[in-house]
């Protein structure tokens, strides 16, 4: 009998409704994606919940195989290893209050945020365009709800979120319904496992995962994994 192959993967514990710890376990979109792509070829997972600077910090060093999610920009490029390709793309939004100033038609870019405080969520990534821009003023919290919650007391002008991101959010914190309104977007970003360059099972897993979401991808599973969350978050 074949041995089954067991990998540890870092879920990000606070990026609902990609991956969450939700009652002592993870949950979300991409702990799905992954759990699935690996199972279909045989994989067994084991997810470990952390918070996101340490999960990728733990993969960089090689203590953990992969970490999720994770935008691939050019400053972490060379730190990590990459999928041939992401499991998803996604785009952030740009949120205000909701009586801010209507924005030109088309709405925000990244240069629109120079000089301006923008409220973001300690050691993530927002793409390459917005990360490398050293004009916006980046006012720095522990969460995304934090984010929100800096618009509302004036210490930020703007925050980004993903619209689902923000839907659920406002779900499940419903003092912050209908407080704030989409003035922009930046670019469409993928949203990746990052693997490890110093793990010893990097290289395998790596090859292995790649497989298991063009099995996943063509069969439809994470199409039904998509479509699922999207109801969810379905006003």
């Amino acid at each position: 009998m074949a041995k089954t192959r067991t990998v540890v993967i870092g879920a990000e514990d606070d990026w609902y409704p990609y991956s969450a710890e939700v009652n002592g376990r993870p949950e979300g979109i991409t702990v799905e994606l992954v759990t699935a792509a690996f199972r279909a070829i045989g994989v067994e997972v084991r997810l470990e919940s952390v918070p996101y600077v340490r999960c990728m910090a733990q993969t960089r060093t090689g203590s953990l195989v992969a970490c999720f999610n994770t935008t691939r920009t050019v400053q972490i490029e060379n730190d990590y290893a990459w999928p041939a390709r992401p499991m998803f793309e996604e785009r952030f939004l740009i949120w205000a209050l909701a009586d801010a100033p209507t924005p030109r038609a088309g709405g925000l870019q990244v240069r629109d945020l120079e000089g301006q405080p923008v409220a973001v969520t300690r050691g993530y990534e927002y793409g390459s365009e917005f990360d490398g821009n050293t004009r916006i003023q980046r006012v720095v919290t522990s969460h995304d709800e934090n984010n929100f919650r800096l618009l509302l007391r004036g210490r930020a002008a703007y925050t980004l979120a993903p619209d689902i991101n923000a839907r659920l959010l406002f779900k499940r914190q419903p003092d912050l319904a209908g407080k704030f309104k989409v003035v922009g977007q930046l670019s469409a970003f993928g949203i990746y496992t990052a693997f490890s360059r110093r793990h010893p099972q990097s290289a395998e897993m790596l090859a292995a995962f790649d497989e298991g979401m063009k099995i996943i991808q063509a069969n439809g599973t994470a199409r039904a994994i998509h479509e699922r969350w999207r109801q969810r978050a379905a006003p």
